[in-house]
């Protein structure tokens, strides 16, 4: 009941978007904080449990869902104790960062905490000109001036800085407990190349011959908008005769509710997605412990749940006649793990129903954008100049062990 409130909830809000976009968002806020919480609560249960890698998982959804500084306090406290120092660290040190507001004892604990994770990693101090967006493996790690060294595993790194159209790298060894300099230089970067050398002076003076296709192509003009992010690249429409769309989105209200739905339900249903493989992977790896348990006693393990005292006290079992001490024992074994084994499945079954709500809404999201692009955009005053076109459909993709969105178009 509960999965299907949820589900109906949040098609609700989608749909919701290209008609009235105040309400739509506050029961978008609405819906979204009450699923945050809702992990939020799974994973101090699972932390409790000392269940880190689960607690993890909860948690990663929860922030994704509301960046609050307990959630991510609890995320980096799952983090270091499940093996993950790296992300440990980061979270750690965004926590000490934006939180000012937290307790000295929680920020002790933060700093404690953020120094044993650094007892496993190496970092790197990088020096860049001002505004350059660094990153580290291909990740982007911030902006130039960085606030502090970047955090690293131990091994071989390449440090990428990109400012415009010039760009740099280094390739940086990192050991643990030792800090490494990254020093780039943007200088000439991106710059045009170098012109041929003038002809010699016994050479007669001619004029240069056209480059080619000069009356085929019009001078390059200038770009009118930057690239969008990678996260909005999806969302692009047609542009073709009128007003180009990230300028009608930024003075659209459908158009960013739109947009903020899709992000928010591709972020979900990724999300729950990975919760739900992880429930599966403990479904399988529990189910696997009752084979052999059930074969080592000599009982079919496809029978042993239904009635685990039945199945250890029937005949062909080998702990039919051992001491009642030994039977009760092997029975509170196999109640236990059958216990878990349907909640993992239930776990699993409810995460792919939220994963599918996410991806719908996206889905929504993007259609009602759309939409209102084309209807709403107005016709481009420029005649000369036609922009790129590229047209999309977006089909919801729902069957086993799969879940999203598939986005067929054309130029």
């Amino acid at each position: 009941m509960r999965t299907r409130a949820c589900l109906a909830t949040l098609l609700f809000a989608a749909v919701c978007l290209a008609t009235s976009v105040p309400p739509a968002q506050a029961q978008d806020k609405d819906a979204i904080t009450e699923m945050a919480r809702r992990r939020f609560q799974e994973g101090v249960k699972f932390f409790d449990q000392k269940r880190y890698e689960e607690a993890r998982a909860a948690f990663v959804q929860a922030y994704a869902l509301k960046h609050h500084p307990a959630v991510l306090l609890n995320l980096a406290q799952s983090e270091i104790r499940s093996g993950h120092p790296l992300e440990a660290a980061r979270h750690f040190s965004t926590y000490l960062r934006e939180s000012p507001n937290a307790t000295a004892a929680e920020r002790a604990e933060a700093e404690k905490a953020l120094a044993t994770a650094r007892t496993k990693l190496g970092r790197i101090h990088v020096s860049v000109a001002s505004g350059a967006e660094v990153l580290v493996d291909g990740e982007v790690v911030g902006q130039s001036p960085l606030p502090e060294a970047v955090d690293a595993t131990p091994g071989t790194h390449i440090v990428e800085a990109k400012l415009g159209a010039r760009s740099a790298s280094a390739t940086v060894g990192v050991q643990v407990g030792r800090s490494s300099n990254a020093t780039l230089s943007l200088e000439g970067g991106g710059a045009a190349a170098a012109p041929p050398p003038p002809p010699p002076p016994s050479a007669p003076t001619a004029a240069p011959p056209p480059p080619p296709e000069t009356q085929e192509k019009p001078a390059p003009e200038a770009p009118r908008e930057t690239a969008p992010p990678a996260s909005e690249a999806s969302v692009q429409v047609s542009t073709q005769g009128r007003e180009p769309f990230f300028t009608w989105l930024g003075h659209n209200g459908v158009g960013v509710a739109g947009v903020a739905a899709t992000v928010i339900g591709v972020g979900v249903g990724t999300g729950f997605v990975l919760a739900a493989t992880k429930a599966s992977d403990n479904a399988d790896r529990v189910a696997s412990q009752i084979e052999d348990e059930a074969a080592r006693i000599n009982v079919a393990s496809m029978s042993i749940c239904v009635d685990p005292r039945a199945r250890v006290e029937a005949p062909e079992s080998s702990l039919a006649n051992a001491p009642k001490d030994q039977r009760d024992a092997e029975v509170d074994e196999f109640t236990q793990a059958c216990s878990l084994l349907s909640d993992n499945l239930d776990k699993r079954k409810k995460d792919r129903t939220y994963a599918t709500a996410g991806f719908v809404l996206a889905g929504v999201g993007f259609v009602a954008t759309l939409t209102a692009y084309l209807v709403t955009s107005g016709k481009s005053t420029s005649s000369s100049r036609r922009a790129p076109s590229f047209q999309a459909v977006v089909l919801p993709v729902i069957g086993p062990g799969q879940t999203g969105l598939a986005v067929v178009g054309s130029f």
